[in-house]
């Protein structure tokens, strides 16, 4: 059984998402102030359930922690939820509409990221994740009125992408292979190899980072949250496409914003709310260029 100490605010869980996506953060400032709240919560929940699916490497503890969800969304749906996330949702109007196979849905398909196969190609590797992010995508439609499922869906898959090649080696450790057999083929890389540095880790790197750039520039961004996150996500893959070292360049730029992801959020703002506006003076979007 997990253990949740419902005295602990929701604040406590932006608080630790935001420093692993200050995205998130920018984000929110051009969301509207009556859905500030459950959005935050909802991007939050959604960090905590890829930690279960992707960042627990024990098998046992991460399904305890999925089947506690499972019941937590049940909960929720009557109107008794315990976590400070499922209860800040619980204030949504929409969240009891939401059907159970939905919940179950994003519960299976994490359970299944615990045993992955290794893709052959770029789209069979982003097509792994889909199955849980497609219903996260319909569940955050239903409850935010977000039209465009299918963008809210490829922009978590690519984010997911981003990171697993950011921590390359922890990926290959638990299992999970974050390139495409047919990237390292062409760069004569076997996959024992792929976690040592070397010039051919570098070029095959490069090779995927730029590919993935180009995904990002594809996606329709549906809320300030989603622009803010592709907007920096797209430019952190081209710069690290881009660098001799590209894996230190992610690295480095995933505590990054540029001023774009600013622009790009607050465009998507004034299209959701369907009004003019002006940009927060106060916004620090980091350190980094702007292009």
């Amino acid at each position: 059984m997990i253990d949740v100490d419902p005295g602990a605010p929701a604040a406590s869980f932006e608080a630790k998402w935001v420093a692993a996506y200050p995205e998130l953060e920018l984000g929110l400032r051009f969301v509207a102030a009556r859905e500030r709240a459950a959005q935050s919560a909802f991007d939050c929940l959604v960090h905590e359930l890829e930690h279960a699916a992707f960042g627990i490497r024990d098998a046992e503890p991460a399904a305890l922690k999925l089947q506690w969800w499972l019941e937590e969304f049940e909960r929720a749906r009557q109107g008794a939820a315990r976590h400070p996330l499922t209860q800040v949702l619980s204030l949504h109007a929409r969240l009891g509409e939401i059907a159970a196979d939905e919940w179950h849905a994003v519960v299976a398909a994490a359970f299944a990221q615990r045993d992955p196969q290794a893709a052959g190609d770029r789209a069979a590797l982003l097509e792994q994740t889909a199955p849980m992010y497609r219903p996260i995508a319909r569940i955050e439609a239903a409850l935010f009125g977000h039209a465009d499922t299918g963008s809210l869906a490829r922009a978590r898959s690519l984010a997911h992408a981003l990171r697993e090649s950011a921590t390359l080696g922890d990926a290959l450790r638990d299992g999970r292979m974050p390139l495409p057999l047919e990237l390292l083929a062409r760069h004569r890389l076997a996959r024992g190899d792929l976690g040592t540095e070397s010039k051919k880790q570098s070029a095959a790197l490069r090779e995927w980072l730029a590919a993935l750039a180009g995904e990002f520039a594809r996606v329709r961004a549906a809320s300030p949250l989603v622009a803010a996150a592709v907007a920096a996500d797209s430019w952190r893959a081209r710069r690290a496409g881009r660098a001799e070292r590209p894996l230190e360049r992610l690295r480095e730029d995933l505590a990054r914003l540029p001023l774009r992801a600013a622009w790009a959020a607050w465009r998507a703002g004034q299209a959701s709310r369907g009004r003019a506006g002006a940009l927060p003076q106060d916004i620090d979007a980091g350190p980094s260029s702007p292009h």
